[in-house]
């Protein structure tokens, strides 16, 4: 389904002009531009042939504006456009999207294909240990769980959109299903979002702990005092088999996860502990991906 509304999209002659269109994001491999139509890359990719455009987000850039384009049949136009559909998006992510999702909806309106490459909209929050404090992930700015949710929405409705590195390999997930052992009863949801839900409720007194709310993740700004026990924590959740995530899983609350996993203005806004610490960093990309495998599956039995 589209979020953006087709009538409200004020395609010119250009826009119209796209066909058959290739996003080409920025994960790791060789890629080469498409033979046909127009390929869409962003920020700092570069490649010289006619029919490349590159979107950058403005403040990369060094723009006032939210976008700048190159290369483009009309970029004026084009900027306006993307920052009309990205407008829209944000209101739905809380958060400002990334170029790629803006392009991929926008151009699921105008083009008749869409072929998306290098896009899984999982990039890695696992930090490298010469990172300082003050450092932060580029990537950790977006909210990556909200943009795979809709992205799924937007392909599983629309059969003009090629996306094959979107939808995780669920042959994966039953081999980790017939390997598991016998998990332990004990929901991760309630380990991984308890102390979120007391802050945002405000009601500490009222709620009953349980032995997975009182071993909760500390969703803080702060370094732990129990940093032992929260590296632990992390390492046991990501440790659990996406199936036994899926046991438990709600939309409620995987709507509820995406805010733990990214910080849209970390240069003006402190970020949560575990996103700027090297080790808890490395269990994030785990858990992430039984959250995305979970929303996955609700996407399909949705459709």
């Amino acid at each position: 389904m589209h979020t953006t509304n087709d009538s409200e999209i004020p395609l010119t002659t250009a826009t119209e002009s796209y066909q058959e269109v290739t996003i080409i994001g920025n994960a790791h491999g060789d890629w080469q531009p498409a033979k046909i139509g127009h390929s869409f890359i962003f920020n700092g990719t570069q490649h010289d042939d006619d029919n490349v455009i590159n979107i950058c987000n403005g403040p990369y850039a060094g723009s006032a504006d939210a976008f700048t384009v190159s290369n483009s049949l009309d970029d004026t136009q084009l900027v306006l456009l993307l920052t009309q559909v990205a407008n829209t998006l944000k209101k739905q992510l809380n958060c400002w999207p990334s170029s790629g999702l803006v392009t991929l909806f926008l151009m699921s309106i105008v083009a008749k294909h869409v072929n998306v490459q290098r896009m899984s909209l999982l990039p890695s929050l696992q930090r490298s240990q010469d990172m300082s404090a003050g450092d932060y992930l580029p990537c950790m700015v977006h909210n990556w769980l909200g943009e795979r949710r809709l992205a799924l929405g937007l392909q599983l409705t629309n059969d003009n959109i090629m996306w094959p590195e979107l939808l995780i390999n669920e042959a994966t997930m039953q081999v980790e299903l017939d390997a598991s052992l016998e998990m332990p009863d004990i929901n991760p949801f309630e380990v991984l979002l308890s102390d979120l839900v007391r802050q945002r409720e405000q009601k500490p007194n009222n709620i009953k702990f349980s032995t997975a709310q009182t071993l909760a993740l500390q969703v803080t700004t702060e370094r732990p005092i129990n940093l032992d026990m929260q590296y632990a924590l992390l390492a046991a959740l990501s440790n659990l088999p996406s199936v036994h995530w899926l046991s438990y899983a709600s939309q409620e609350d995987l709507l509820t996860a995406e805010a733990l996993f990214y910080n849209e203005d970390p240069q003006n806004n402190t970020s949560y502990w575990y996103l700027v610490d090297y080790q808890a960093s490395q269990f994030l990309d785990v858990i992430r991906h039984h959250l995305a495998y979970c929303q996955q599956v609700f996407a399909l039995t949705a459709k």
